[in-house]
C-alpha cells in the first residue's frame, strides 16, 4: 500500500483536478505536479494532557541520561561541540 502519489495535473481526471484546485484555492497548470501524501495523525496531546506529556518527556530524558552516565562530562561536551561545528560549517 502506498502513502505517496505524484501526478502531472494534465493527466488527472477532471473531477480530481477540480478537487485539487478547490483544496488549493487556485487553478493548476497542466504541467504542475500534484503530490498527495498520507501520513499518520500528529501526536499532539490536548492541553489537559500536559502533565502526562511532561512525565513522558522526563522519562525519555532520563533514559537518554542513563545511556551516558558513565561518560565523562568533558567527553560529552567535546562531542556536542564537534557536532555543532560540523553542522554550522557544512551548510551549502
Amino acid at each position: 500500500m502506498q502513502n505517496v502519489s505524484i501526478h502531472k495535473a494534465g493527466h488527472l481526471p477532471e473531477a480530481v483536478r477540480s478537487a485539487v484546485e478547490q483544496l488549493l484555492g487556485r487553478s493548476i497548470a497542466a504541467d504542475e505536479e500534484i503530490s498527495v501524501v498520507a501520513v499518520p495523525p500528529r501526536q499532539v496531546p490536548p492541553p489537559e494532557n500536559r502533565a502526562a506529556v511532561a512525565r513522558n518527556l522526563e522519562a525519555f530524558l532520563n533514559r537518554r541520561a542513563a545511556k551516558v552516565r558513565d561518560v565523562p562530562e568533558e567527553e560529552i561536551d567535546a562531542v556536542v561541540d564537534e557536532a555543532v561545528h560540523h553542522v554550522r560549517h557544512s551548510r551549502p
